[in-house]
């Protein structure tokens, strides 16, 4: 019963929190003084706001306070750990991420012109102080869990000497980033050098494809300690300035077709391989809709939303749609339409504009 009450609330999105308000009104009247004083008697030049909190997600209560400070006209967060009277403050994070990026680009010998070092942030393990866990064989009270990730540093440790850590081969600090690479080729998979780097996930590496003339290429690669894989996509012209195909992972079964045959005016189909993603691209804005019946007969119409864009480092003049195709910046709308399964790769596309009446119904009367 346990276990299906707990499936219940994961899929409902409303699952509860494993403790009560009390026990973190409790926390922050017990421990809110250790939070301020740390400021006055180690970073005196700072001054917390009085206000501070429990520190919690929505599903877990940990043995800390939270809240903000200013030092020299600026503001930051900070979480302070009650147990281990330490402190983590955000001043110092974003250096901290500049010096990792510059040690790593080295490394791996990138360019920074083409290069994006994303980082997700610092996760600290705290001390549990949930009060009412769902499930009371799995109460975690007293023991550490880790927090979600945060953009805070260990307070009392330079930018420089947390860079080194992070980057330290083995270490247990949790400060999790990925790379992405652009250029006109693949650089070299050096798994060697992947493995130095425990807080490194995946490199993502993109090429820019020239859709014109019917591509049909590797667009993206992703490098990581187990391995490399490929995505590969390939499109055809439907018309001029418009174009249609697919994207998937690449594997020996995957069957390398993109056929277009139209149907009737501003109708056609579109022919891929069943495990692909239908792609479109177009110079001017369309509303694209994949219209199908369901295994009940009934007519499904589903409107393809448009990617958002995003500008590509050391590519002028080149757009990246969603995290797949770099193309050329006249191409300005992208367009991924989710894989259904049971047309089996045939999808029957329609491209309606501001004249179309169907355009109106779908944009303002479809469910």
């Amino acid at each position: 019963m346990v276990a299906l009450l707990i499936t219940a609330f994961a899929i409902s999105g409303c699952f509860p929190p494993n403790y009560s308000k009390e026990q973190a009104k409790k926390i922050v009247n017990e421990h809110k003084h250790e939070a301020l004083a740390w400021f006055s008697k180690n970073l005196p030049a700072a001054k917390p706001d009085s206000e501070c909190e429990a520190y919690a997600t929505g599903l877990d209560l940990f043995g800390a306070i939270k809240g903000s400070y200013k030092v020299n006209g600026k503001s930051y967060d900070f979480v302070f750990d009650y147990n281990t009277k330490s402190m983590y403050v955000g001043e110092g994070y974003e250096e901290t991420c500049a010096l990792v990026k510059a040690a790593i680009l080295k490394e791996f010998n990138y360019s920074a012109q083409k290069t994006k070092v994303n980082f997700h942030g610092y996760s600290l393990k705290l001390k549990s102080e949930n009060d009412k866990p769902h499930n009371p064989m799995q109460n975690n009270q007293g023991k550490e869990i880790r927090t979600k990730l945060l953009k805070l540093i260990p307070a009392k440790i330079s930018p420089q000497e947390f860079a080194q850590k992070v980057l330290a081969p083995g270490t247990n600090e949790e400060f999790t980033f990925y790379i992405d690479v652009y250029g006109d080729s693949f650089p070299k998979y050096e798994p060697e050098k992947l493995a130095k780097f425990k807080n490194l996930g995946v490199i993502m590496c993109f090429i820019p494809v020239d859709i014109e003339k019917n591509a049909r290429t590797v667009y993206k690669k992703y490098y990581s300690i187990k391995g490399i894989e490929e995505y590969v996509c390939h499109l055809t012209k439907v018309e001029d300035g418009f174009y249609a195909g697919y994207e998937a992972k690449w594997s020996p079964q995957l069957e390398s077709k993109a056929k277009i045959t139209k149907k009737a005016s501003k109708k056609f189909l579109l022919e891929i391989p069943k495990t692909a993603n239908p792609i479109f691209f177009s110079k001017d804005k369309k509303m694209l809709v994949h219209s199908f019946k369901n295994s009940k007969g009934n007519l499904i119409e589903n409107v393809i939303a448009d990617e958002f864009t995003m500008s590509v480092p050391g590519i002028p003049a080149f757009k990246q749609h969603g995290l797949k195709l770099v193309v050329k910046d006249e191409y300005a709308h992208g367009y991924s339409a989710t894989r259904v399964s049971l047309v089996e790769g045939a999808y029957d596309v329609k491209a309606l504009g501001f004249f179309d009446f169907d355009y109106w119904r779908l944009k303002y009367f479809h469910d």
